[in-house]
């Protein structure tokens, strides 16, 4: 219970602050740029660069590959089919294809799995939801020109950094280890910190593509995955959170590619807000329960 009263304290207490007018967006976003710049790449490199590569479950990054782009081919026959067009159309896809791995799904599975849950989550995270992220996603919002863009993203460099580190055998130790992983550490409240924020209720204002958005991302997609699983006869720490990261909520970093691609940005964040907290309500229920 006390994993329940901290995520949910630091996210109710964002939205408070909001409220009051304590916090602004100016400052939000400030701990967005440091999350996305200093603190989700120390976490990276230090998390990637001291995995046995060789024992490390890549199998879960492919399963979030096949997720993500099941994901994609989906929202856009949904969307299609649903009238969806241009912008809301892009926006639309966004949501449905990309899962709140990282700023959400870090958090949940240390706080369900542990150290270890961390560890395969960031794999999915990074392995497997970054690079079709960094291609498609971009691909998705603003077409081939965005594409430069991508390849300057830090956390995708801090994870290029890791895997050489990993590939030579070089062991990140002593005192730059130290600061390295407890900066790494800072992004886990704080990304529940940016989410409590962010959430925005009274973007509300079509609620069919917000409906559509989450059945396909929070339901459809992982039931499909649980039958897969079965199947394959995959079970384990590492698949639970596989299939926990497969269900997570929209990414809130679809809505700074709405953003920076003058998308539709009030959907985005729409289904960004419901989800998360129909995913926090489930979390402090599956905590409650453990």
């Amino acid at each position: 219970m006390d994993k329940v009263f901290l995520i949910s304290g630091i996210f109710s207490l964002a939205i408070i602050l909001r409220r009051v007018g304590a916090v602004r967006e100016k400052h939000v976003a400030m701990l967005v740029r440091y999350v996305l710049a200093v603190s989700l790449p120390c976490l990276t490199l230090m998390t990637i660069s001291t995995l046995d590569l060789g024992n490390a479950h890549f199998d879960i990054a492919v399963i979030a590959w096949a997720v993500m782009l099941a994901g994609a081919g989906t929202a856009y026959l949904v969307g299609k089919a649903t009238s969806l067009e241009g912008a809301r159309l892009r926006v639309f896809m966004l949501v449905t294809t990309f899962p709140n791995t990282g700023f959400l799904g870090y958090p949940f599975a240390f706080a369900l799995f542990g150290s270890t849950g961390l560890s395969y989550a960031v794999i999915y995270d990074q392995m497997g939801m970054f690079p079709i992220f960094v291609s498609l996603g971009f691909l998705i919002a603003g077409g081939r020109e965005s594409l430069r863009h991508a390849v300057r993203f830090p956390p995708l460099i801090a994870l290029l950094a890791a895997l050489a580190l990993n590939g030579a055998g070089y062991t990140i130790a002593g005192p730059t280890a130290q600061f390295l992983q407890a900066v790494g550490w800072t992004t886990l409240p704080l990304t529940i910190f940016i989410i409590g924020y962010r959430v925005r209720l009274k973007a509300l204002r079509d609620y069919k593509p917000l409906v559509w958005c989450l059945i396909l991302r929070m339901l459809v997609l992982p039931a499909v995955l649980v039958a897969i699983l079965h199947v394959l006869g995959k079970s384990g720490t590492p698949y639970q959170v596989t299939l926990m990261e497969s269900a997570m909520p929209p990414a809130l970093t679809t809505s700074i590619l709405a953003l920076q691609y003058r998308l539709d940005n009030d959907l985005a964040v729409a289904c960004i807000s419901v989800g998360t907290i129909i995913s926090m309500i489930a979390f402090s229920i599956a905590l409650f329960f453990q």
